[in-house]
């Protein structure tokens, strides 16, 4: 039997929306599949606790699943809608359990990718606990950030995100994308570096603490 061109491409989010809509419910597998690891690294640039990013994960896609009808393809991708509800999800959890410190005036310009190490798994091999510590704190201070800026943030970096994909899932323009990924770099530079000046002064302290022990 012969096979019609492009049958086993893999086909568009809105194409299995509609045959999930048609009754194909399995194929929902499919979509969840594509945005599991993109929703949770997204959901993580908020949320510090591993279990509450798998529960938030998962009520993402139960919400999306559940609500699947509503979806209109002719006012946005079902990426864009998928996002939204993990940002909904993200909110209402914020709003129960955290509450975020005040946020500060940008210092002054450095990049993110001068002040951090690099953190892939190529880069060293052997230095995976000291990869997962620096991933661990890069989060914490990620969550630290105005909302927006660390929406965009984690769209880019943790999901790879193109700047006007990220500004369509958003609803932004893409100039303003570009500046709030510019500030937000600054910003979160700048936390690292005090996270990393206040390990340095109680590692400072502690020594001096044991040294009058010793005397």
């Amino acid at each position: 039997m012969a096979i019609e061109p492009g049958a086993c491409a893999p086909q568009s989010d809105e194409a299995l929306v509609r045959r999930i809509r048609d009754g194909e419910r399995d194929l929902f597998a499919v979509l969840v599949d594509r945005y599991k690891r993109g929703i949770a690294n997204f959901i993580g640039a908020s949320v510090r606790c591993a279990p509450d990013v798998s529960d938030l994960s998962q009520e993402t896609f139960l919400r999306a699943y559940a609500h699947l009808d509503t979806f209109n393809p002719q006012l946005g991708r079902f990426s864009t809608w998928v996002y939204q509800i993990a940002r909904n999800v993200v909110r209402t959890h914020l709003g129960k359990s955290l509450r975020r410190p005040p946020t500060q005036e940008l210092p002054q310009e450095q990049t993110l990718e001068n002040t951090l190490p690099d953190v892939s798994t190529e880069s060293d091999p052997a230095g995976g606990i000291l990869r997962a510590e620096t991933e661990r704190e890069l989060r914490e201070a990620l969550a630290e950030l105005p909302e927006r800026t660390r929406t965009v943030l984690a769209l880019r970096y943790f999901d790879n995100m193109e700047y006007h994909t990220i500004a369509s899932t958003l609803g932004l323009s893409l100039g303003n994308v570009k500046t709030l990924i510019h500030r937000g770099k600054i910003a979160l530079a700048r936390k690292m570096l005090e996270r990393d000046a206040r390990r340095r002064g109680a590692a400072h302290e502690k020594g001096g603490t044991r040294a009058l022990l010793l005397v």
